[in-house]
């Protein structure tokens, strides 16, 4: 009887560690960027891109989700900037409340 125990506790501490390995500590307590620096990342991928640059886009970032709203031309700028900013390190999503306005 007690070896069935001891087989099972091995076992059971064998597949605890296993499931910690991948908690390393440098992947554990990463930290992304700041919603700071992700908000100067899409201004700053907007303004490098010609299409977007002379827009009126404004870019605000919340615990990762980027909020665009503004004006464009087309909704081809619309979906391009949605598409960039959902590119930048640190996105975890983009909400495009974009306005089409010719």
């Amino acid at each position: 009887m007690k070896k069935y125990y001891l087989n099972g506790l091995i076992g059971f501490c064998l597949a605890i560690l296993v499931g910690c390995q991948s908690l390393t500590h440098e992947n554990f307590f990463r930290v992304g960027p700041s919603d700071e620096t992700i908000t100067t990342s899409v201004q700053s991928a907007f303004s490098n891109n010609p299409d977007l640059s002379a827009q009126r886009i404004h870019v605000e970032t919340h615990k990762g989700t980027v909020v665009l709203s503004g004006y464009v031309k087309t909704i081809r700028q619309s979906d391009t900037a949605g598409d960039i900013a959902g590119k930048i390190s640190g996105v975890k999503s983009v909400q495009n409340e974009l306005i089409v306005r010719k």
